[in-house]
């Protein structure tokens, strides 16, 4: 009896497992059925064209659609150009994804999609219509992903600057806006990030790890495109505050810079039109060159070409007061620095010009020390040389003292001399005042 309850127990179980099996065979198979249907459907490329644009995305021409199902429902459009906004932002080249609604997809004349994929390809823009993309993002309804994307930022239809192999998102939730960027920029990671939480309201977040460059920034648009705002930047573990108003050129004012080896306060202006161009004015309270230097050293004069190339895209003047006094003029990558005054009463005076900063870089350098020799007597000592960071020496290949030029042997020797006592195997010791004075005081 009991053999007969378990054989008639497991003869209805293979029944029930057989029952299933059929049953999801066949919700598979009118699954795989539905979702393949619409590739036999012609879609309409004017009803997406529509849509796109209430989405604030041209489309000029659609050149071939095709249904993929895989990994989810979409319409994909090859070699495609298109630009978001009034012309903001121009992407060329690119493959779109189209995502679907699974509900959606037999709705062939109406095109309704959730999202935007755009696979390679580039974008460009100008810097100057940042305030019309943050618009464009604000009009845009769905979400819109740009994957392996190279991002160029142009000034006066010139490229600025790249961010390459770039990750973008634009994301609509709960009435916030979210514009983020993840990519390459001279070959370093970086990562922004752009939010509109309130109308005309913005912060904006950048950060490039390996430079170690953290930088958010709060900011309003009034009416007529003019922005204010705060910035916070750090950087090699410095901090840097300061407010901005952007019209025709960024103002800044109020600001300050706060580390272990400077404190400052700074103003100026950054302009974009005819170029870029940057003017900062410090006034130091304090400064500590005999840290800060092998800081220099390490990060531009050494195999690191990605700071390097960093330098190459300021063109500037940086103009320093108080403790010392002098001009720093970045050029096309060359860096000048100008009529400075250090030390006890400005006595010493130098100027130097570094062409190319790198590892074999040399520091072209001027000098003119004035040192009270006896009452109402004063000597000049003028020197002409180079600093050479990669191996901490300086050659000196003239030295005036009160116009007259000294002897080569004797050159050589008051050589030596500044490389024994002052250099002492680290260039970061020419910025120690009391072993120079002590130096050109023994020179006379």
């Amino acid at each position: 009896m009991l053999s007969f309850k378990k054989l008639n127990f497991t003869l209805n179980d293979k029944k029930k497992l057989k029952f299933i099996l059929y049953l999801f065979s066949f919700l598979f198979l009118s699954l795989i059925t539905y979702l393949n249907i619409p590739k036999l459907l012609n879609f309409s490329e004017n009803s997406l064209k529509e849509n796109l644009k209430n989405n604030n995305i041209n489309i000029n021409n659609i050149s071939k659609l095709d249904y993929k199902i895989f990994p989810t429902p979409r319409l994909r459009i090859q070699d495609s150009n298109f630009t978001i906004g009034e012309d903001t932002l121009e992407v060329n080249n690119s493959e779109i994804d189209v995502i679907l609604s699974v509900g959606q997809i037999y709705n062939f004349e109406q095109i309704n999609y959730k999202k935007l994929i755009i696979n390679k390809g580039s974008s460009k823009i100008n810097i100057n219509n940042i305030n019309k993309l943050l618009t464009s993002i604000n009009k845009n309804k769905k979400k819109l992903i740009f994957r392996e994307n190279n991002l160029i930022f142009l000034n006066k239809n010139k490229k600025f600057f790249e961010i390459n192999n770039a990750s973008i998102q634009i994301d609509y939730t709960n009435k916030k806006k979210k514009f983020s960027i993840d990519g390459n920029f001279l070959n370093n990671k970086i990562i922004i990030e752009l939010n509109n939480r309130l109308k005309n309201k913005n912060s904006l977040t950048l950060e490039i790890p390996e430079l170690d460059i953290l930088t958010k920034v709060l900011f309003t648009t009034d009416q007529f495109g003019n922005i204010n705002g705060l910035l916070n930047l750090e950087i090699f573990n410095n901090f840097l505050k300061f407010k901005f108003v952007k019209e025709n050129k960024i103002k800044i004012k109020d600001g300050f810079i706060r580390s272990k080896l400077i404190n400052s306060s700074i103003d100026g202006e950054v302009t974009f039109e005819p170029n870029f161009y940057t003017k900062l004015n410090f006034k130091l309270s304090e400064l500590n060159m005999e840290k800060l230097f092998p800081l220099i050293e390490k990060n531009f004069f050494s195999k690191n070409t990605n700071n390097l190339n960093l330098i190459k895209k300021i063109n500037g003047i940086f103009n320093f007061q108080s403790k010392f006094e002098g001009n720093i003029i970045f050029k096309n990558g060359e860096i000048e620095l100008k009529d400075f005054k250090i030390g006890k009463n400005k006595s010493l005076y130098f100027n130097a010009k570094i062409t190319e900063p790198s590892k074999k870089s040399k520091i072209q350098f001027n000098a003119v020390k004035t040192i009270d020799y006896k009452k109402n007597l004063i000597k000049k000592i003028e020197f002409f040389g180079y600093l050479i960071p990669s191996i901490n020496k300086v050659t000196f290949e003239k030295i005036l003292l009160d116009g007259n030029t000294l002897s080569t042997e004797k050159i050589k020797d008051y050589e030596k001399i500044f490389d024994d006592e002052v250099i002492r195997k680290s260039l970061k010791n020419i910025f120690n005042e009391n072993k120079l004075n002590k130096y050109f005081k023994n020179l006379i």
